[in-house]
């Protein structure tokens, strides 16, 4: 449920409890969308299926691994990894990176096909810089990667080798 609602001039800004990561999470409604659909969208983030959990867990572990071997190559790998709250390898359980990530904000666009579709930005500690970014439509995953502002209804080419969701 959105709380504390408050209309800007591109958007509209609340919050709401992620009962995966319990904390509260910042929920934007861009302008074009409503709080009803707003509403499907945090009940959708919030009710993710098995298969879509583990698929966004698959895909974050394979970010995690790439950011960690391009730190390497500026000799920031260990700094990185010494910050991180789990010891990182390649045969790790995914949901162990649960625990390195912290929920920042829901992005909700108008929806252009009927279909709920959201975007989430997260801090993550294997990326101090550019952090994550999660975009669903339809319950499916089309992209996980650095933060890029995208929409669920934006283009994610499956030869894309920034997006960790066709990787995975």
């Amino acid at each position: 449920m959105i709380v504390a609602l408050q209309e800007g001039r591109f958007w509209s800004e609340g919050k709401f409890v992620s009962t995966m990561f319990r904390r509260d999470m910042k929920v934007l409604i861009y302008n074009g969308a409503d709080k009803d659909y707003a509403e499907l969208c945090v009940k959708d983030f919030n009710n993710m299926s098995p298969e879509l959990t583990e698929h966004i867990l698959r895909s974050a572990c394979s970010y995690c691994l790439e950011c960690l071997n391009r730190w390497a190559e500026i000799d920031k790998r260990d700094e990185i990894e010494s910050a991180m709250s789990v010891d990182v390898s390649p045969d790790m359980a995914p949901e162990k990176l649960l625990k390195c990530m912290t929920p920042l904000t829901l992005s909700v666009r108008e929806s252009q096909d009927g279909q709920v579709g959201w975007q989430a930005e997260f801090d993550c500690q294997w990326e101090p810089e550019k952090g994550m970014e999660i975009v669903v439509l339809g319950g499916k995953l089309l992209y996980l990667g650095a933060f890029c502002d995208n929409s669920p209804w934006d283009s994610f080419p499956d030869d894309d080798s920034s997006n960790h969701a066709v990787r995975c």
